[in-house]
């Protein structure tokens, strides 16, 4: 179900300066800035005294507002203003971050988690619906453009990343370990004025009103067999992988001793990795979009969850999860290629809020369960790569479905 650019009505004008710097901005928006903290944030946990199953509490709460706001925001995105939730995405962000580098308990982080969550819940599928709306606007090839826009897009963000991680790591090692957490919110900040400043909405299809923005999506997800694909695939990177980030930093630090000056160096090699397989990905996004990418993905990343509980050496932990970027940079360009083509502007950033929904509620009941039951990190990856077996059989059966339907369809003879 590709949609066409004659679907839509123009009654606003859009100059193509205005598509331009739209294209910029979600580029330079990409640079992660979060990833300063992401070398110190578990050396600050662990000085609170948190344990493991705490920590995935926190990200527990983190998703906590997300199962609230995520499709209502979502659906005034889509009625509303993307750019609006963009900004306001940054501005709740740094005001978070800012609450983390003055906190040193559980309970002043559960908070700035939650109102990062809030901020997050904003942000779902703004800016990547803005940008496909403006490129049908002015673009012949929509399709192959968005492809080749978000792999440079994750590519900006991952060199970004591996850039942060080596600064966070430095300056938390060298001054003050809250340090990068401050740069941070400042960044988010500045990213706020400039989305707010500087985006234009394109003129688009909107939805009547918020509730009709998420009943289209229901209906879109109820009738499209991709688009369940598309619901079931992101779960290994809304919930299982993520788990599996946690992990393997809970592992260097305390299994292997790494301190943070060295993790950041660890995780910039991640991210760079995964930008050299989002960057040579950039001209095949579209040959590449189909479930049997999907399932690729999910393989390597089951492998990876299954090293990780084997604890085997330092050296395999380090190449599997270097395989494991490979799939991290290439999982979002293929399945946003393969979701916008297939939405109406008027349900766009609503689905992508719905997928959110429902990894963060799954990721909410499992670090709750966690939590509750007091499971050990082995026990949680476990869980987890049972997770990631429940998603390929899925996957498989959609594949079957597919299959049936072209099989079934008759031959025309002459």
């Amino acid at each position: 179900m590709t949609l066409e650019k004659n679907e839509r009505t123009y009654n606003e004008y859009f100059s193509r300066a205005q598509y331009q710097r739209n294209i910029r901005i979600f580029q330079i928006t990409g640079f992660d800035i979060t990833v300063l903290i992401v070398p110190v944030i578990v050396l600050v946990w662990l000085e609170a005294g948190l344990a493991f199953h705490e920590i995935l509490l926190l990200q527990g709460l983190f998703v906590l507002p997300i199962l609230i706001l995520e499709v209502p925001s979502g659906s005034i995105a889509d009625y509303w203003s993307r750019k609006g939730c963009s900004s306001l995405f940054h501005v709740l962000f740094g005001i978070a971050m800012l609450l983390y580098a003055i906190g040193d308990n559980f309970f002043v982080f559960a908070l700035a988690e939650m109102l990062g969550g809030i901020a997050v819940a904003f942000q779902t599928g703004s800016e990547t619906a803005l940008v496909y709306d403006s490129l049908l606007y002015y673009d012949n090839d929509v399709n192959g453009r968005f492809g080749d826009i978000i792999s440079k897009r994750m590519t900006i963000m991952f060199l970004g990343g591996a850039f942060g991680a080596i600064t966070g790591g430095f300056i938390g090692a060298i001054y003050w370990i809250q340090l990068p957490i401050i740069v941070a919110a400042i960044g988010h900040l500045v990213f706020a004025s400039l989305v707010l400043w500087g985006y234009t909405e394109p003129p688009r299809l909107k939805a009547k009103t918020p509730t009709a923005a998420f009943m289209k999506a229901l209906g879109s997800l109820k009738h499209h067999t991709e688009l369940k694909a598309i619901l079931v695939f992101s779960l290994t990177g809304l919930v299982f992988s993520r788990i599996g980030f946690w992990a393997v930093q809970h592992i260097l630090v305390e299994e292997f001793l790494i301190t943070s000056l060295i993790m950041g160096f660890v995780l910039a090699g991640f991210n760079i990795c995964a930008a050299i397989s989002s960057l040579l990905i950039r001209t095949r996004v579209n040959k590449l979009s189909n479930l049997w990418a999907f399932l690729v993905i999910i393989l390597i990343e089951g492998t990876y969850l299954f090293v990780l509980m084997q604890i085997p050496d330092l050296f395999g932990i380090l190449i599997m999860s270097l395989m494991a970027q490979i799939t991290r940079g290439i999982r979002t360009p293929i399945m946003q290629s393969l979701l916008q083509q297939r939405l109406r502007s008027d349900e766009r950033a609503t689905f992508v809020s719905l997928i959110s929904f429902v990894g963060s509620s799954l990721y909410f009941m499992l670090s709750v369960f966690f939590d509750v039951l007091n499971l050990s990190r082995e026990q949680s990856l476990m869980v987890s790569l049972v997770g990631i077996f429940v998603i390929t059989f899925l996957l498989l059966g959609f594949l079957l479905k597919q299959y049936q339907k072209i099989t079934a369809t008759p031959v025309m003879t002459s």
